[in-house]
């Protein structure tokens, strides 16, 4: 009883005898496979930079067209508490609610939450803000900061919603 016996058994097959591929035959069979993956790997990766070079354009282009703002509303539990010129630099200022506190600040022309005591602090990662429509929001303050300008158009959707 040879050591292929029991394979062709179990099998339904039996191997020719030479039969056994050359190493050179394995390599180019390996090397065909990789050249293919290679290319589909380099053409998604392509995609994937286009898409998102096609976001960035749209949201550094697109979206800021609403223009500049020029008026900065607080808002907390959907009441306005307080508004500030945009135009006019502020000092950091701390406004207080039942919730927590956030830190507002306005220089040249754009606003930020600088510090708040909120746990995920989003508010404070957002960054500058200064186009009309845009939004800083701190969900567990019920606080917003809202940039309303002279040409705002109320009924069409930001690039953030859409």
């Amino acid at each position: 009883m040879d050591e292929w016996s029991g394979l062709e058994n179990r099998r339904g097959f039996a191997p020719s005898v030479g039969s056994n591929p050359t190493p050179s035959a394995i390599y180019g069979v390996l090397l065909m496979k990789s050249k293919a993956k290679v290319k589909g790997d380099f053409i998604l990766i392509v995609v994937i930079v286009v898409l998102g070079l096609a976001v960035l354009v749209y949201n550094r282009v697109v979206v800021p067209k609403g223009g500049v703002g020029s008026l900065v509303l607080v808002e907390i539990e959907g009441q306005v508490v307080d508004e500030f010129e945009l135009s006019t630099d502020l000092a950091p200022r701390r406004i207080e609610s039942k919730h927590g506190f956030n830190v507002v600040e306005i220089v040249e022309g754009e606003v930020r939450v600088a510090e708040a005591n909120c746990p995920d602090l989003l508010c404070v990662h957002t960054g500058w803000r200064q186009h009309a429509g845009q939004v800083i929001v701190c969900l567990p303050h019920y606080f917003v900061l809202r940039i309303v300008g002279d040409h705002e158009d109320q009924g069409s959707l930001d690039g953030f919603t859409y």
